[in-house]
């Protein structure tokens, strides 16, 4: 039998309702929990959870001798973050590009409005200068099709984005909570695997190993 085919509004539910528990669970209790909080099949629990893990909406780790799944809005944070400063990269990129463009865009015009006030004075032939103008103009044509290409990068988009994260950003301390109740979570429920967390979260010099918590920033 194939995968189920996920409902958009259930795959929304389902990560609402782990964001909000900011704590991991296991297949079985998870099967018991999302039929009813998010009126998903029983036995369609497993391909959800998988679908959203592809999508990089939900975490899993294998811990221990199961799987365990988890979604905190810190995770969400970086990955808007990412997507902010890519975003910058490429607008930059762009910017310069159609600054160039427009430099270039008006030289060619300042040339070619320079080679038709010459033509009652210069030496050239008239076909000559006709063929010059026809040059000029199809690089004029050029220009502004290629500075069209870029219009739809909108500046209003970007804006949008830096917003979106600034939002994002003011979660931060509690995301820092969503970490620390997992962590404490492991501790407390499975000591025998707390040996593992370190393999499946880095957290750097932010984390005190000692103290078993985030260090003060």
């Amino acid at each position: 039998m194939g995968k189920a085919t996920c409902n958009p509004e259930k795959l929304r539910n389902a990560v609402r309702f782990l964001q909000k528990s900011r704590t991991c669970w296991n297949l079985k209790d998870l099967e018991k929990q999302l039929v009813s909080v998010c009126s998903i099949n029983g036995m369609q629990v497993k391909d959800y959870l998988q679908h959203l893990s592809d999508e990089n909406l939900i975490k899993v780790e294998k811990i221990g001798s199961g799987n365990w799944y988890w979604s905190f809005a810190s995770e969400n944070r970086i990955a808007k973050e990412t997507a902010l400063a890519a975003a910058q990269k490429e607008h930059a990129k762009i910017s310069g590009v159609v600054t160039e463009l427009q430099h270039k865009l008006a030289s060619t015009a300042a040339a070619l409005e320079e080679e038709a006030d010459g033509q009652d004075h210069s030496g050239e032939s008239r076909e000559e200068l006709n063929a010059g103008k026809v040059v000029l103009e199809d690089e004029v044509r050029s220009l502004k099709k290629e500075l069209e290409s870029f219009a739809e990068d909108d500046p209003t988009e970007l804006e949008r984005k830096k917003q979106e994260s600034k939002k994002c950003m003011q979660e931060a301390e509690q995301a820092t909570d969503d970490i620390q109740s997992m962590e404490m979570f492991f501790k407390k429920v499975h000591p025998e695997v707390v040996t593992q967390m370190p393999m499946a979260y880095e957290y750097g010099d932010e984390w005190d190993l000692e103290e078993y918590c985030f260090k003060d920033l």
